[in-house]
């Protein structure tokens, strides 16, 4: 059975945020300095109309927790809490899954999964809100989330409707650091690259076991149907070696 969007945002009030008032409260003012509220899966008990649709499709429940984050501060904050990373962890057994064994039949749902660091890449800035200027109207508009790898924009000014004429206004855009890691399985065989983001980045090293929540997602290149395997990551406990 379905579980409506509404009835999710419900639950993240009930088992996240409201026994947690002031803790809460206290990071919504420290961001966007402080931009990650960890989130053990334990808080959501069994109830499977919750953690069904957190394993199968994270991306519409994480929204549900960023909606729900501003509706319980409602009336007390202004702030667009769109960026924040709900960084999950503590996830059912049932959701772990090999790095070796990933398959379509993963794609795009919520896992646990073990792995060696081998390659790390250096530390970048990612877009994490889009800036855009219109060539009709001029307005700077900053109004395009960015999750993952792929750069989304918006075809309509949302100032003046005009259609075709936004650009990337890098000046009037937000950024974290992204640091891109080659993972593989601890029984061996290829590594997958990590996406980490925001303070996860710069925390392993090569060598180092890691446990990683994270959605799998595939990338298709040039005109191949054919697609790569790469991981964005949610939270991520470093096993071995310093995790500050």
């Amino acid at each position: 059975m379905a579980v409506r969007n509404g009835d999710l945002t419900e639950k993240w009030c009930e088992y996240v945020y409201r026994d947690r008032d002031e803790s809460v409260r206290r990071f919504v003012e420290n961001y966007p300095d402080e931009r990650a509220l960890s989130v053990s899966c334990d808080r959501f008990g069994h109830d499977y109309r919750f953690l069904r649709p957190l394993l199968s499709n994270p991306d519409e429940a994480l929204r549900a927790g960023k909606a729900a984050l501003s509706r319980f501060l409602s009336g007390e904050s202004d702030r667009d809490l769109r960026d924040v990373y709900l960084r999950i962890s503590d996830l059912p057994a049932e959701s772990e899954v090999a790095l070796s064994d990933l398959r379509a039949t993963h794609l795009n749902g919520l896992h646990t999964m073990r792995g060696i660091v081998g390659e790390t890449g250096p530390l970048r800035p990612k877009v994490v809100r889009a800036g855009f200027r219109c060539a009709k109207c001029e307005a700077v508009t900053r109004h395009v989330a960015q999750s993952g790898r792929e750069f989304r924009t918006n075809a309509k000014c949302p100032r003046c409707s005009s259609v075709g004429y936004l650009s990337f206004a890098p000046e009037a855009s937000e950024y974290v650091d992204a640091q891109e890691v080659t993972v593989r399985d601890p029984a061996g065989g290829d590594g997958l690259p990590v996406l980490l983001e925001h303070h996860l980045t710069g925390r392993v090293s090569e060598g180092d076991e890691v446990r990683i929540v994270g959605i799998p997602r595939a990338s298709r290149a040039d005109d191949s149907a054919v697609a790569d395997t790469w991981v964005e990551s949610v939270s991520m406990e470093c096993l071995t070696g310093t995790d500050p």
